[in-house]
């Protein structure tokens, strides 16, 4: 009947949810409970290995219950001695200092801990309530481990408490004592500290390069050689702390002494020796702390935090220059780092500004030497720009210590591939040193070009590509090489003055002299501009064919550059004076013939 109610009630336990046992870490009689329990467990027996095992581990847990009860009973708290007037001297002060930057190490421990303690207790909570009926066996043991952790998170938030207290009380004192003390300070013994680490600094590289070399020639490194390395480091550190603790109380001496530059340069100091620690230090980064502190408290503000603000900045300038200079790639053997990219593109922008300068500079001399060849200014400028560029990227790539010779292989490779990806760029460009040489293309020059014919004034050339502006006032981006390869009319290449063809009809007729005569004199009467003189370029009139139904005429004249407009006005001219004087002009006829049938004519007849 017992058992049946036992099991009964191990059933609604486990189907309502185990929860955890507060009996086992909150209440007045916890040893007593603990005693039922341990009496529990001594009568079990254990039927496998796996049960013997979770017995001995139960059986240790409320060991470590009951020696954690037992210790929260005692009285909790820890005194601050009082420095008595002939105690007080540096190694007291000192000896008192060490004492709370240990104790805020403690408490940044705890603090660290209870996080992790929160942790364990969800986990475990989560596991009591899940159990199940195959996993009861284990409840005991997670109830005992989870009271465990309890009755550690609140002793530990009880030490937490009192060495907090203990910090604020001792600060206090140690102020009082440093006020009445003198600090000495020994720099030629700093300075043999500071040898003595750049010597085992040096050994130290010595034995890694051993090392090293061991791990090329064998699988593993022999263990005397781990060994000194280790006592090495080991020496390392304990003189690193050394001269630490030597720059506290050098800072305790700048601040009595009220130099507040040196007192931050020792600070800074400090901090630099605490990076070359091997292992980073709770206890020395804890002590820097505490020194801040005591350094804020015993300055005025105006005096410390301005000067400690500019140490900051310049600290941080520190920094980001020695991450820019950090190595972000070999070539060469030449570390590259972010500094000296930074570097080469500076000086290359520095060059292009220079080039775009002297590009300036040498337009400004065309607009006061308009005597001088244009094609031959542009050249000129086009190829010191070149120069220019090219001479500031061989001097940006030669500070970082790269070698040129090895620069021109690299360049020669890639300009194999640029070749093949930019031959037409490449091409272009050739083309306008092309136009230059020959300079059958002139600024200012009027050209045909295209299979469309487009005619427009160059208004520039460039290496690459020319400017040509149309007649309509749109500008045309013309690769050169368009106007090497193929055929292009200049118009005006040695003489701005030009003939051109006006054509016209006359039927058959036609007095041919009369109206050779008429159009000649109309035209030196009009305002038209064209060139009017009485032997070469006097306007004439030829005739150029005699078709089916018309005799074509072509009206000649001379004229000046390129106008658009000057064939409008002529054809509008001729077409006047042939209607005034009554002259014809034709058009294309067709006459229509039609023919009828006879039986259709008979038809009609009928």
């Amino acid at each position: 009947m017992l058992k049946i109610l036992s099991s009964f009630l191990l059933f609604i336990s486990i189907a309502f949810c185990a929860q955890p046992d507060n009996k086992l870490y909150d209440g007045n009689n916890l040893l007593d409970y603990y005693d039922q329990i341990e009496l529990i467990l001594s009568e079990e027996t254990a039927e496998s290995i796996e049960a013997t095992e979770r017995i001995k581990n139960e059986k240790a847990l409320l060991q470590k219950l009951k020696d954690i009860v037992k210790s929260s009973y005692e009285e909790h708290e820890i005194g601050v001695e009082k420095l008595s007037t002939k105690d007080i001297n540096p190694n007291s002060v000192i000896a008192l200092f060490n004492k709370i930057a240990l104790s805020i190490k403690r408490v940044k421990r705890l603090d660290a801990n209870q996080q992790r303690i929160q942790d364990k207790l969800a986990y475990l909570n989560k596991e009591i309530e899940n159990s199940t009926t195959d996993e009861s066996a284990n409840l005991r043991l997670f109830q005992l481990q989870f009271a465990y952790y309890k009755l550690k998170q609140k002793k530990d938030k009880s030490d937490i408490k009192a060495y907090r207290a203990y910090v604020k009380k001792a600060k206090e004192v140690f102020l009082e004592a440093a006020s009445k003390v003198e600090f000495k300070i020994d720099e030629d013994y700093n300075a043999v500290l500071e040898n003595e680490i750049g010597l085992l600094d040096k050994k130290l590289v010595a034995l890694n390069l051993n090392k090293e070399r061991e791990l090329l020639s064998q699988e593993e490194v022999s263990k005397e050689l781990l060994i000194k390395i280790k006592q090495l480091q080991k020496r390392r550190n304990t003189k690193i702390k050394e001269l630490i603790d030597k720059s506290i109380i050098a800072t305790l001496y700048y601040v009595k002494s009220n130099n507040i530059k040196k007192t931050i340069e020792t600070q800074d100091y400090i901090e630099k020796l605490e990076g070359k620690l091997d292992k980073k230090s709770t206890l020395y980064r804890c002590k820097a702390e505490l020194l801040e502190e005591i350094v804020t408290k015993s300055t005025s503000a105006s005096e410390y935090m301005f000067p400690k603000f500019k140490s900051a900045i310049f600290s941080i300038g520190e920094h980001i220059s020695s991450a820019a200079s950090a190595p972000l790639l070999v070539v060469d053997e030449v570390p590259i780092s972010l500094l000296s990219i930074l570097k080469v593109f500076a000086i290359f922008i520095l060059g292009i500004l220079t080039a775009r300068l002297y590009l300036l500079l040498m337009s400004k001399l065309y607009s006061k030497r308009k005597d001088s060849p244009y094609v031959w200014i542009k050249t000129i400028a086009n190829l010191g720009f070149i120069l220019i560029v090219f001479s500031a990227l061989v001097i940006a790539i030669a500070s970082i210590g790269l070698s040129i010779t090895n620069l021109a292989v690299i360049a020669g490779v890639i300009s194999i591939g640029l070749g093949f990806a930019l031959k037409g760029i490449v091409s272009s460009m050739v083309s306008g040193m092309v136009i230059f040489g020959e300079n059958y293309i002139k600024v200012g020059d009027y050209i045909k070009f295209g299979a469309d014919s487009i005619v427009g004034k160059v208004m520039d050339i460039g290496f690459r590509a020319s400017n040509i502006r149309t007649i309509d006032n749109i500008h045309i981006i013309v690769p050169n090489s368009e106007l090497t390869d193929n055929r292009v009319i200049n118009l005006t290449l040695h003489d701005r003055i030009r003939r051109i063809y006006i054509p016209f009809k006359v039927g058959y007729g036609e007095d041919i002299p009369h109206v050779k005569k008429l159009i000649i004199d109309a035209v030196m009467e009009s305002d038209i501009k064209l060139f009017r003189e009485p032997f070469r370029r006097k306007p004439n009139v030829w005739m150029r064919s005699m078709s089916e139904s018309y005799i074509e005429l072509d009206l000649l004249v001379w004229i000046e550059g390129l106008r658009p407009s000057t064939r409008s006005n002529l054809l509008i001219l001729i077409y006047e004076t042939l209607q005034k004087n009554g002259i014809s002009m034709p058009f294309p006829q067709l006459d229509m013939h039609i023919k009828r049938d006879s039986k259709e004519d008979n038809k009609d007849n009928i």
